[in-house]
């Protein structure tokens, strides 16, 4: 398994992912309305395996399932959304345990249009590649889909030629599929670059982050802002939770990338 993965599967700080305009983030119960209007569309239905009917029991069940809590970490799970308001589709990574994920993603008929999926898929991918250290990130289709293959090869996906025969299984009957690879190079070569966090830093753990930037030790910044040592490995703590990171040059390199501080001259 991937070893970041493992690291996070501990946590419950669930990541918000954004490009600027995006911002997915954690399923809520104030998103049942929205995803059972959302679900009833033909399109969702005709394309994914969702219940038909769509029932609000059913969006109460999905968000009870993958929402946040310690088994969110298995299949990620994001509400796409526009600056964080309301639900407008949804976007998850279905793990494998050996350093694979197969992406899912639809978007709510209103939504349509606007670039959300492709602005969502490119967010998941990378943050799958840099925080989860994934090797390959797997699309999949049933054949006619011209919209999904579309966003997948968008983003940098290699989508294949060849047909899948009776690949996939929808509403119980074997139908054929399209079939999409990514590997971190791939992400690597798409244009934009997302941020992502677990939440927002505190102005004192912006100041810490920023002493890091400077390459000073905790007592060093203890003395600087004139707190404890033990403080400072607190917020140090914290810094590398809400980033998220795995070591102090991490954070920084993942600071600077979302612009919340910078290296020295």
């Amino acid at each position: 398994m991937a070893g970041r993965a493992m690291q996070a599967g501990v946590s419950t700080l669930i990541p918000t992912l954004t490009d600027g305009m995006v911002v997915l983030r954690p399923l809520t119960q104030d998103d049942v309305p929205d995803i059972t209007q959302g679900c009833q569309d033909e399109v969702i239905a005709r394309w994914t395996t969702v219940p038909q009917p769509y029932l609000a029991e059913h969006a109460q069940a999905f968000v009870t399932e993958h929402g946040p809590g310690p088994n969110w970490w298995q299949t990620p799970t994001w509400a796409i959304t526009v600056g964080g308001g309301r639900w407008c589709g949804t976007i998850d990574l279905r793990m494998d345990g050996q350093g694979g994920a197969e992406v899912g993603f639809m978007v709510a008929p209103g939504s349509r249009n606007r670039g959300l999926a492709t602005r969502s898929l490119r967010l998941t991918c990378r943050w799958g590649f840099a925080a989860q250290d994934l090797q390959v990130i797997r699309w999949w289709a049933r054949v006619g889909n011209d919209a999904s293959r579309s966003v997948a090869r968008n983003v940098g996906f290699h989508v294949h030629d060849e047909i899948l025969r009776r690949a996939l299984v929808h509403r119980g009957e074997r139908v054929d599929a399209w079939y999409g690879d990514m590997l971190p190079v791939d992400a690597a070569d798409t244009p934009r670059r997302p941020t992502w966090q677990q939440q927002d830093l505190t102005a004192r753990e912006r100041e810490v982050l920023n002493h890091l930037a400077t390459g000073r030790t905790n007592r060093e910044i203890a003395i600087e802002l004139g707190i404890t040592e033990n403080t400072v490995k607190n917020h140090v703590r914290s810094i590398l939770e809400k980033l998220p990171a795995r070591s102090r040059i991490e954070a920084v390199v993942i600071g600077v990338q979302q612009g919340l501080t910078h290296l020295p001259n």
